[in-house]
């Protein structure tokens, strides 16, 4: 898979709840290898995860650990629940 295929990818944390979708790439030079996504979320989902002021969309970095599968979407681990405080909002 290429890079450009993951960008606007659906995101889907466990139980399939809508996430987000991917906006970028996180990448370890020294290591050359992809440690993560950037996941655009929509207010009520920003909100779950923590968020308490926003007017519209919010970003998060995801780490590469967090995934469970890749296909035509990505699917999460971890439900919404489990990712509120264990990410980083970017």
């Amino acid at each position: 898979m290429i890079a450009s295929e993951f960008i606007k990818m659906q995101v889907y944390a466990s139980g399939m709840q809508v996430m987000g979708k991917i906006r970028d790439l996180v990448v370890d030079p020294e290591r050359y290898a992809l440690t993560g996504f950037v996941v655009e979320v929509e207010r009520d989902v920003a909100k779950r995860l923590g968020v308490k002021f926003m007017v519209r969309k919010a970003k998060f970095r995801v780490p590469a650990s967090a995934v469970e599968k890749i296909g035509d979407a990505v699917v999460l681990k971890l439900s919404l629940s489990e990712l509120a405080g264990n990410i980083q909002k970017v």
